[in-house]
């Protein structure tokens, strides 16, 4: 009997509780995390007006918080191995506190977009190694259910976050935004305290420090680069030069972990067959839906004529699609497996977000949300299977390693989706051909996708079967 077809014989088992609980908490603080970064966008002209600046430079609050992300998430997997996941868990939702606080008191834009950095620097170290704690207490047939677990409230916050930024801001001040992290944290904290299981470091060992700084300063070039492409009122110079600055800086990097002992960035993890499909595919299948979120409501805004909170609202759809797939993501692909899963899923999302672009959300509005709520769903689907898939079969002792190289490659392929969905606009409005730019968008990013499914067929037949096991 195929593997695929043995898994699904048994019932799936229920999380036990320790694992439950924790990808619980886990969820709750990546919550945290992701109503504080989109929440601040609606507040942007309020706090231009409060402190003396303009929107257009207040903007750069959401980028140094992106590039505080990106430039230490590599550091982050040593420093968790080092201290001990959860102390440095701890810590790090401990910065985040104090880095908000501070942000409600910042006197003008620069503090204020330097302790932005800041906050972004301690989102680093809770993405992955919040991530890690769970991997670690999970059993491997409970991968999938309790990765799904994990980011289900990190979906509702992109949700609640521009309507609560726009609600504080208006009614109490947008200082508030950064205060209101303040319980949020502190429950946190004891619930990591009280329920958390603790993992000790192991203290000494070499640290990679020029590793560390060309990784990090390298992704962060072209985490920027990417931003900055995707502005229409950037020029093009500073953000090509910066893309090169960051492409020197990741290959002085490959060359360095080659003959490094023990590199912050574990390049070796790809000899593994599961970890370099699910990088691989991943990272195609990213580029093609990342820029989604920028592009729905830019279209929906610029071409069909919706108002900014019609937008708004349309833009849940795929969100509720994606919502709705983390309860049955474990039992779709214990039925499928991970490769007709993957390609079966990558072939729905590419088809609609293809359709998304072409049909006419006036005219056919039910047509247009099956196709949002569609692609909403496949989605959904795509990011836990790749998140899962990828430390199939990964050495215990190597989580944290393998956690940091997945989520900086994640962090930069999200956003070069941001950037190539921009060029796609930018370059038809250059033609004159604007709003046909916006459905050929849609097309090229649906072959994308398509692309990244056909790429799964190249995967064995039994990838990732141990994690869609029941526990006998």
């Amino acid at each position: 009997m195929p593997p695929a077809a043995t898994a699904a014989a048994a019932p799936p088992e229920r999380l036990s509780p320790q694992t439950r609980r924790t990808a619980w908490i886990v969820s709750s603080i990546f919550f945290v995390e992701q109503l504080d970064a989109t929440s601040v966008a609606s507040a942007l002209p309020a706090m231009a007006a409060d402190l003396g600046s303009d929107t257009v430079t207040l903007s750069a609050t959401i980028t140094a918080y992106l590039l505080g992300l990106t430039i230490l998430i590599p550091l982050s997997g040593r420093l968790a191995e080092r201290h001990g996941d959860k102390r440095v868990f701890a810590g790090a939702i401990w910065l985040f506190l104090a880095s908000s606080i501070a942000c409600g008191f910042a006197p003008n834009a620069f503090v204020l977009i330097a302790l932005r950095f800041v906050q972004g620097m301690a989102g680093a170290l809770m993405a992955p190694v919040g991530r890690l704690i769970v991997l670690r207490t999970a059993a491997k047939h409970e991968l999938v259910e309790a990765m799904a677990l994990v980011i289900l409230l990190a979906m509702i916050a992109p949700m609640v976050g521009p309507f609560l930024g726009g609600l504080l801001t208006t009614y109490v001040g947008w200082r508030w935004i950064f205060w209101i992290n303040v319980p949020l944290c502190l429950g946190a904290l004891w619930l990591v305290r009280r329920f958390l299981p603790a993992t000790e470091g192991r203290g000494g060992g070499a640290f990679d420090l020029r590793g560390t700084l060309l990784s990090g300063i390298g992704f962060a070039c072209l985490m920027w680069g990417l931003m900055a492409l995707a502005e229409a009122q950037v020029r093009t110079g500073p953000a090509v030069a910066a893309l090169a600055a960051g492409a020197l800086l990741v290959a002085a990097y490959v060359r360095h972990a080659r003959r490094t002992a023990e590199p912050v960035l574990a390049l070796d993890l790809l000899t593994l067959r599961s970890f370099r499909d699910a990088m691989a595919g991943g990272s195609v299948f990213r580029i093609a839906v990342g820029g989604v979120p920028f592009l729905l409501p830019v279209t929906l805004q610029q071409r069909d004529g919706y108002s900014p909170l019609e937008a708004g609202l349309v833009v849940l759809i795929p969100a509720m699609g994606g919502f709705a797939m983390k309860f049955f993501s474990g039992r779709i692909l214990r039925r499928t497996g991970y490769r007709r899963g993957l390609f079966l899923h990558g072939a729905l999302a590419a088809g609609c977000l293809a359709a998304a672009g072409w049909v006419p959300p006036r005219e056919v509005m039910v047509a247009y949300a099956a196709t949002l709520f569609g692609f909403g769903w496949a989605r959904s689907l795509q990011m836990n299977a790749y998140g899962t898939l990828a430390y199939a079969d990964v050495a215990r002792p190597r989580l944290a390693a393998a956690t940091s190289f997945f989520l900086a490659i994640q962090n930069l392929t999200v956003a070069m989706g941001v950037a190539v969905a921009a060029l796609l606009l930018q370059g038809g409005a250059a033609a004159g051909t604007a709003d046909a730019a916006y459905s050929w968008a849609y097309l090229v990013l649906g072959a994308v996708a398509l692309a990244s499914a056909a790429m799964t067929l190249a995967m064995p037949p039994t990838a990732g079967r141990d994690l869609l096991q029941t526990k006998r």
